[in-house]
């Protein structure tokens, strides 16, 4: 059966490609034969699409829907290249296959004299030399960590000076351990002064946080000793004197409330973080905890004035055009203040909040721009985060100040329509005029009866089409299929239907 489903998902991706397997069993190979003839990226790219909170639920929809994977795959390339085993291991220091993942797929780029960009998995770092030794910007996830150290011997011998955590999250901070292991101590590892507290609710929060990050929960942090913590922290403003050099860390909360970028003012590099990338960035996770929009995009355009020769961010490609690297930060800058203005407007002209997020749109020069498209996270989604930080919890709706349960609601209404058939029969016709609406019909057909298999294969149905159908032109945004985010949900939504 694994083969199958590995099978089908592999057909689905030449399908995509316009391929056409033949007819004979696996059309004349095996499925793992199959799998390996696809190319990075489309082989990665197909790890990624099936990859997750529950590997085997999602496979079991994606073999059943193979429609599904072409979108899916389009927006996984958007990180760079992938690992599978790394993605669903993101803290562990010791499965045998992230690790020879990383190895594997780690590369070394020379952007600037003494400058490298190492870009492992998913996530980069970044490595200076300096007369007085080596200052290291990020280490990757967890299991990356031996591929880094193997990385920066392969560029240089010399001692490792400094470690700069730009913020704590676990592609960025969680493979010090390995530095460590081989003998790689620095005299400092530097990081905002947040990053205590985060690390600090990473402990509390173990087993909620691997449920939303979809890791295995005993991969986690349990004690202090599992984390590498900072020996020096800063708030606003650190500068630092290494190998006759000017380092400047820079604090403003974005992403996270604790992250910062690198300015190497001398060299004129720019270690960006995730302040920057080629898309809608992460800041409307609805799984993940606040995001500082506006300070994010204050954070851009401090970065845009520093006229830096060469960019290098968290994730993707480096930059090393002077003017692409400007406009770029500024492009992102004018979108997330866009959102925030529109929901500060929103607010204040007393709409409410759903009303405020529906309202937000781009404007037309920046809704057309590939640079901001909706890939990851949409505009909305954004634009929700910006209303979660400058408000309550309440949405405005009286009756859910002290709501009853979802179950108790949802059966009623059903009841009141005239029972399950009614409400499956009024939400297919609603899949070709009101898709959203459709979808929180089918949302009420399984909290009312989740046992019903007429309930189950209505939210498989229309959570298909949703997948499938990419935001309209009118949502203000540059289209690009379904955002990843917004799809593994309903992904995970249909896998939980699955008889």
């Amino acid at each position: 059966m694994a083969a199958l489903i590995r099978y089908l998902l592999v057909a689905a991706l030449f399908a995509s490609l316009g391929l056409v397997l033949g007819s004979s069993e696996y059309g004349g190979h095996s499925a793992n034969q199959l799998y390996r003839a696809v190319e990075n990226p489309a082989r990665t790219a197909l790890d990624r699409a099936v990859g997750g909170a529950d590997l085997a639920a999602r496979s079991r929809v994606l073999a059943r829907y193979p429609e599904l994977l072409p979108g899916i795959i389009s927006n996984a390339r958007i990180w760079g290249d992938y690992s599978r085993a790394i993605a669903e291991n993101m803290f562990s220091r010791d499965d045998p296959q992230a690790i020879a993942d990383a190895r594997a797929k780690t590369r070394v780029e020379l952007v600037a004299p003494n400058t490298w960009l190492i870009r492992m998995p998913i996530v980069n770092a970044v490595l200076f030399e300096t007369r007085d030794g080596l200052l290291l910007v990020d280490t990757g996830m967890a299991p990356a960590g031996p591929a880094l150290v193997d990385a920066i011997r392969s560029v240089s011998d010399a001692p490792l000076h400094t470690v700069i955590y730009t913020h704590g999250h676990v592609d960025h901070a969680y493979g010090a351990w390995a530095l460590a292991d081989a003998g790689m101590n620095p005299r400092n590892i530097i990081a905002h002064e947040a990053i205590i507290p985060r690390f600090e609710r990473y402990l509390r929060l173990r087993g909620s946080i691997a449920h939303y990050m979809s890791q295995p929960v005993e991969q986690l942090p349990a004690t202090r000793d599992d984390i590498v913590w900072p020996t020096r922290t800063f708030r606003d403003r650190l500068v630092l004197e290494i190998g006759g050099e000017t380092f400047v860390l820079v604090h403003h909360r974005g992403e996270t409330d604790d992250q910062l970028y690198v300015w190497a003012a001398d060299r004129r590099v720019l270690a960006s973080a995730d302040y920057w990338q080629s898309f809608i960035p992460n800041a409307g996770n609805g799984k993940r905890v606040q995001r500082y929009v506006e300070e994010w995009a204050f954070a851009l355009r401090e970065m845009a004035s520093l006229n830096a020769r060469v960019l290098l961010p968290g994730h993707g490609q480096a930059l090393d055009d002077p003017a692409e690297i400007r406009d770029n930060l500024l492009v992102l800058a004018e979108a997330l203040q866009s959102v925030v203005d529109q929901v500060v407007a929103g607010l204040n002209s007393g709409m409410r909040k759903d009303q405020v997020v529906a309202s937000v749109v781009l404007p037309a020069q920046l809704a057309a721009d590939p640079r901001l498209q909706e890939r990851y996270v949409g505009v909305r989604d954004v634009a929700r985060m910006v209303v979660h930080e400058l408000t309550g919890w309440w949405d405005d709706q009286p009756s859910h100040w002290d709501p009853s349960s979802p179950e108790r609601l949802a059966g009623l209404q059903v009841e009141m329509a005239g029972g399950l058939a009614a409400v499956d029969a009024r939400a297919r016709a609603l899949m070709d005029e009101d898709l959203r609406l459709a979808c929180h019909l089918a949302d009420q057909a399984l909290l009312a009866a989740p046992e019903s298999s007429l309930a189950r294969q209505l939210v498989l149905d229309v959570y298909r089409r949703r997948i499938l159908t990419p935001p309209t032109p009118a949502a203000g945004t540059h289209a690009a299929g379904t955002p990843t985010q917004a799809t593994l949900a309903y992904l995970d939504h249909m896998s939980r239907a699955l008889p």
